[in-house]
């Protein structure tokens, strides 16, 4: 899809996730590293047994469909070599903080005089400018200042951090829309295009219709642990079943089959069925009208019908009878989930200690240009030759210096 386009992805553990998405979409990407290698190089998890700038798997799972080169931004020759690459460019995406590219010599200005029709996306924090440009920042101030992790833990407690890291995830997502969308205008102008995403400003859109309640509401939405408010309502949605948890929305047509399978199992007497009218019960008791089964008695019920069957069992009932059900997985669950396993979803990835693994696989299948992993994380440097020396013409001794092998 994007097989005519080069992409400079001179980002670090903040941002390879965009070059990787461009990748998997066909450009061609060069991963810029510097001389000492990415900073994601050095976050672990690692392996034991693989040389030392290629242990970690942190650098592993974000740039596959990469080539890769070194170049010292500190050295006049690297700097003149990116700029060299820069004019056979489409896409530079970098991750500094701000100002930092701009104060080498290599920034949006000097890039776009090199190549007029380039599209330069940065990766920072609160974007390039703004009261909190040059706040320090983490994956837990990011998450908390974008918001969503007001809404992650119980009401009566502090709030929690979000799972794993993924603040810097959601920003090279919105770098890859950013840049795309970009080069879009820059072919209808003529003109380069800067993109200034911002970590805290992506992580506002996760909260998805949390950022327009006060509007709608009056008020924002509240932490609510495993339940949901409706109104003066609070609806559980967590239940333990007989290995782990599944998330339940027991409104509508799903609380109608919900009612029949806890008579058929003999939790609730057969005269539920007809007692309500189940697939509108839940607006019933929203707007407080009487009802011949409170929703508590409804949740009891639910809850002992999941209590004794396994996650596998309930998601296989609810696909085929349509409930709308979810387990909760754990990572060793998902490895094993079936939709997964039969869509080849996995792929087959050599690590660099030589042990072959299952990996998560392309983000997207399209039917008229499918994606694929056409080649695996680059080792440090491993394409300066065929870069530096087959795109810009430079002898081995210019390379070693522009690199900073030398």
């Amino acid at each position: 899809m994007l097989s005519p386009y080069t992409v400079l992805d001179l980002t670090d553990d903040k941002g390879e996730l965009a070059g990787m998405m461009l990748g998997d979409l066909g450009a061609n990407v060069i991963k810029v590293e510097p001389p000492q290698g990415s900073s994601s190089r050095r976050m672990g998890p690692f392996l034991e047994d693989a040389p030392e700038p290629e242990r970690s798997l942190q650098y592993f799972a974000f740039n596959r469909n990469k080539r890769g080169i070194t170049l010292d931004l500190s050295a006049e020759a690297g700097r003149r070599a990116l700029i060299a690459l820069a004019e056979k460019a489409d896409f530079v995406i970098e991750s500094a903080p701000p100002g930092r590219m701009a104060g080498l010599g290599v920034g949006f200005d000097t890039l776009r005089q090199a190549n007029p029709r380039i599209v330069y996306v940065a990766i920072t924090a609160y974007g390039q400018d703004g009261p909190h440009a040059d706040f320090p920042a983490s994956d837990l101030t990011l998450a908390a200042m974008g918001g969503p992790m007001s809404l992650q833990g119980v009401p009566d407690r502090a709030p929690v951090r979000l799972s794993v890291p993924q603040v810097w995830l959601h920003a090279s997502a919105e770098a890859v829309v950013g840049a795309l969308t970009a080069h879009a205008l820059m072919i209808r102008t003529g003109e380069a295009q800067f993109v200034d995403v911002s970590a805290q400003t992506a992580m506002v859109w996760t909260m998805l219709q949390g950022m327009v309640a006060h509007a709608i509401q009056g008020f924002d939405f509240n932490r609510g642990g495993s339940t949901i408010q409706l109104g003066s309502v609070t609806v559980r949605l967590v239940h333990e079943c007989a290995d782990g948890y599944v998330v339940i929305f027991p409104i509508g047509g799903a609380l109608a089959k919900l009612v029949q399978w806890c008579v058929q199992d003999g939790l609730v007497t057969e005269d539920w069925i007809d007692a309500e009218d189940w697939p509108t019960y839940h607006f019933k008791v929203l707007q407080g009208q009487p009802v011949s089964h409170s929703l508590d008695e409804v949740l009891d019920a639910v809850g002992r019908y999941v209590r004794h069957k396994s996650k596998s069992t309930l998601l296989e009932q609810s696909i085929r009878e349509g409930v709308t059900m979810a387990p909760v997985s754990t990572i060793e669950e998902l490895a094993r989930f079936r939709q997964l396993e039969e869509r080849g979803y996995w792929l087959a990835a050599p690590l660099p200690d030589g042990q072959e693994v299952l990996v998560p696989g392309i983000f997207a299948r399209l039917s008229e240009a499918p994606m694929s992993v056409r080649r695996w994380p680059p080792t440090l440097g491993e394409h300066n030759q065929e870069v530096l020396g087959g795109m810009l013409g430079l002898s081995i001794q210019e390379i070693a210096t522009a690199a900073g092998s030398v």
